[in-house]
């Protein structure tokens, strides 16, 4: 009879440890990534910035788990507000952290939603053949991003990420070395992007 209790026992350990694995422990996504800022200083179009980047996640429950987000991106020929077009050339890297909440049922449809903190760097230069040709500046500020998107699951390993909706807050402050941040302290940007997911663990469904 002990024994018997004990193989039931083992059984439901199992079961239960089965049932609470059914969904990936870990994901990794790469994305494309687009980022357009709003019109600061000096701009009349604002700025927008192409590449793409990659998540890695670890989820706790079903529901809850981390990401550490990364993604490096070129930012376009920009036109200022003073006749000279395409002046600043440059790029940015973001490098973000934050919980996320991930609504996982029998659909295929996954919603989910994450709020992130971490950092971006900006290096921006002068084209040749405008004023400032040769002139070039760098920086770190804060960053944080909130949002979300939704995934389709087609099978076990792999899951498509088509939207990933952000908003993206950097704060570089005044003394950014370029005049047209001296007038901008916090920027505000939105960040699209699309990609895979490749997942690690979980059931065999």
């Amino acid at each position: 009879m002990r024994k018997t209790c004990m193989i039931v026992g083992l059984l439901l350990l199992s079961a239960g440890g089965a049932k609470a694995q059914d969904y990936p422990k870990v994901e990794t996504a790469p994305a494309f990534m687009y980022v357009h800022t709003e019109p600061i200083f000096g701009s009349s179009d604002g700025l927008n910035c192409v590449g793409g980047g990659g998540t890695l996640a670890y989820n706790f429950t079903k529901y809850i788990g981390v990401a550490a987000d990364m993604g490096g991106c070129k930012i376009l020929n920009n036109t200022n507000g003073f006749g000279v077009s395409n002046t600043v050339s440059g790029n940015e890297f973001n490098y973000l952290f934050g919980p996320r909440i991930t609504y996982r049922s029998k659909s295929k449809f996954q919603p989910f939603g994450e709020v992130n903190f971490g950092g971006t760097r900006v290096k921006v230069s002068c084209n040749s053949g405008t004023p400032c040709a040769g002139d070039s500046a760098s920086k770190n500020a804060f960053a944080m991003t909130a949002g979300g998107g939704f995934e389709i699951k087609l099978n076990k390993k792999f899951t498509l990420r088509p939207v990933q909706a952000e908003y993206l807050y950097t704060r570089f402050g005044n003394n950014c070395l370029l005049m047209a941040c001296t007038q901008n302290n916090n920027q505000n940007s939105f960040r699209l992007k699309s990609g895979v997911v490749i997942n690690w663990g979980g059931s065999a469904k």
